[in-house]
């Protein structure tokens, strides 16, 4: 799952179902992030990171 591409949908790594980009905020900080239709879950850059990360330790 690569968030840089230019890719506008992707499948879920959940449930297997359609994925979008959304415009997000945390108070004052707006990025991107990928939202599934079906059961709601968000990835983002960071989410990745980490993930990518804790699979390597093990």
């Amino acid at each position: 799952m690569n968030l840089e591409t230019k890719e506008m949908t992707m499948n879920c790594p959940k449930c297997n179902g359609l994925m979008y980009m959304e415009r997000l905020s945390d108070f004052f900080i707006i990025f991107h992030a990928w939202k599934c239709i079906n059961c709601g879950i968000v990835v983002d850059k960071t989410i990745q990171d980490n993930r990518a990360k804790s699979t390597a330790s093990v």
